[in-house]
């Protein structure tokens, strides 16, 4: 156990500093692109981002998971990078036929969407990232499903968001392309993210065999996770995830899409920052659920429920302490934290709000999703995704024509706690645990006082968006953590207290 936890710690020691700085660049990136185009250019970029991230879900295959649980289960190395090159290869050959389709059709689908003759174009542009997205994706997942985080490989976390930065200003700001110097920017920034992370993978060398035999819970067919890594194989194991992860897909991200189409990308524009805003909050779920998704593999195979029990409550309230100061100061200060965006818009302040909540309550249920994929339940997560799915395209359709952009936050707040919430209760019947107990609690109390110090900023200091935000930011986290250690630390806390004295001491040496 304490192993097992020692490791999710040095992972995520590596891999939070990595993702936040990498979200902040991105933060930074997309506040950029809002004044350099305006609204609704910047509307229209976002809706066909979120076009373009739809269509690699499905260019994607699944094989994301797929290869982080055949990797960590493997029998040897070879078997390993077996799945990984299978898994490029099939990825490579959907991303590429999407890329053509998406390129001839671009005309009669930019008109859905918006019918300016820069739409299609960008779309176009665009579409060339596909590929690129998909190699990145496959090369990632197999390095954390051999549990290998260096710092060379989270430089890429921060390499193509300045790549994209650079491209931008001197394509969309220097020259004045607009629209499509973003564009560009934006596939050069992933062709150079596939490129650093299939140079990482390259370089890998595993110790030795992974902790799986090809023997066990096996992936829901009956055979085990490692018997083979042909494509087929791993087909096989991935399609429900596939399948999950588009209908996620289209419950989580088709709101600015809907909001283009059914209002204007003025409005997609206005509530872009809602958007964007809304994934920076499980960053540190992400960066957990990298260290942790292997484990769940290893755990399961080995038949030890209460260990993965005490491991998911533990990452859970890891997950809800990152995630709380900023649910905090965005729910408290949402107007500040609008105008850190050049053309934000106080109509977006309700969405907020919402979205605060629900990515709240979504983080409180923890990895529902990785654990059903990794314990062999892959099938499970279609009855989580297809209601919210349902759900979302209905709300939405039924309250952005009237509500603009607080009805597409209601119709996804509705939708992502719906998914998350069955999930829950499907972890809890298929494996018998839940991520509750009183420690639980600690990070939700020392909530309190944070919200506390972001309300007295907001009332009693007057002074640009920026400035604000930074002293709420900075005194609430403060806050925060000396509420949170006032209420205590548990043993698995104490380790990783222990992993992270232990590595600022060796570089203080």
């Amino acid at each position: 156990m304490s192993q097992d936890v020692k490791a999710i710690a040095r992972g995520t020691g590596l891999l939070l500093p990595a993702t936040l700085a990498g979200s902040l660049l991105l933060l930074l990136l997309d506040q950029y692109v809002n004044g350099v185009l305006g609204n609704a250019d910047y509307g229209l970029f976002n809706a066909i981002k979120r076009v373009l991230q739809l269509v690699g879900f499905v260019v994607l295959l699944g094989m994301e998971n797929a290869v982080i649980r055949f990797v960590a289960t493997a029998p040897t190395p070879e078997d390993a990078r077996r799945a990984v090159r299978h898994a490029l290869v099939g990825t490579l050959a959907a991303s590429g036929a999407a890329t053509a389709v998406l390129i001839a059709l671009a005309g009669p689908f930019a008109v859905w969407v918006d019918p300016a003759p820069a739409t299609a174009d960008a779309l176009r542009i665009g579409a060339l990232s596909l590929p690129f997205a998909a190699v990145r994706m496959v090369a990632v997942s197999a390095s954390q499903g051999w549990k290998v985080v260096t710092h060379r490989a989270l430089v890429m976390y921060l390499a193509w968001p300045v790549a994209q930065f650079l491209g931008i200003a001197a394509l969309a700001h220097g020259l004045g392309l607009g629209i499509r110097g973003v564009m560009i920017a934006y596939v050069g920034a992933m062709a150079l993210g596939a490129a650093m992370a299939v140079a990482f993978v390259l370089r890998v060398r595993p110790a030795g065999p992974a902790a799986g035999s090809g023997s066990g819970s096996g992936s829901g067919s009956g055979t085990g996770a490692a018997a083979t890594v042909g494509f087929v194989a791993l087909l096989a194991f991935a399609w429900p995830m596939w399948v999950q992860t588009i209908v996620m897909g289209l419950y989580t991200w088709v709101d600015q899409v809907l909001l283009a189409s059914l209002r204007s990308t003025t409005e997609a524009g206005i509530y872009g920052p809602v958007a964007t805003l809304a994934p920076l909050f499980g960053v540190g779920l992400g960066a957990l659920n990298g260290m942790f998704a292997p484990i769940i593999a290893e755990r399961r195979l080995a038949g030890d429920m209460q260990g993965l029990q005490a491991l998911y409550r533990t990452v859970t309230r890891w997950a809800v302490a990152l995630a709380m100061p900023p649910l905090v100061v965005c729910a408290v200060l949402p107007g500040a934290v609008l105008g850190l965006w050049p053309n934000g818009s106080p109509e977006a302040i309700d969405a907020l709000r919402i979205t605060c909540a629900a990515q709240l309550l979504c983080t409180g249920v923890g990895s529902v999703n990785y654990l059903l994929i990794m314990a062999g339940h892959q099938r499970a997560t279609l009855l989580n995704g297809i209601p919210a799915m349902a759900l979302n395209l209905a709300l939405s359709y039924a309250l952005i024509p009237t509500l603009g952009v607080t009805g597409a936050a209601i119709a996804n707040a509705i939708a992502t706690m719906t998914a998350n919430g069955v999930g829950l209760w499907q972890v809890r019947m298929a494996l018998g645990i839940h991520p509750f107990d009183r420690a639980f609690l600690r990070p939700l109390v020392a909530g309190l006082p944070c919200a506390a110090v972001a309300w007295a900023v907001g009332a009693w200091v007057d002074a640009p968006p920026l400035v604000t935000v930074a002293i709420a930011g900075i005194g609430g986290g403060v806050v925060f953590l000396a509420a949170l250690r006032a209420l205590g630390l548990d043993a698995d806390d104490r380790v990783v207290v222990d992993a992270i004295v232990a590595k600022v001491r060796r570089r203080a040496a």
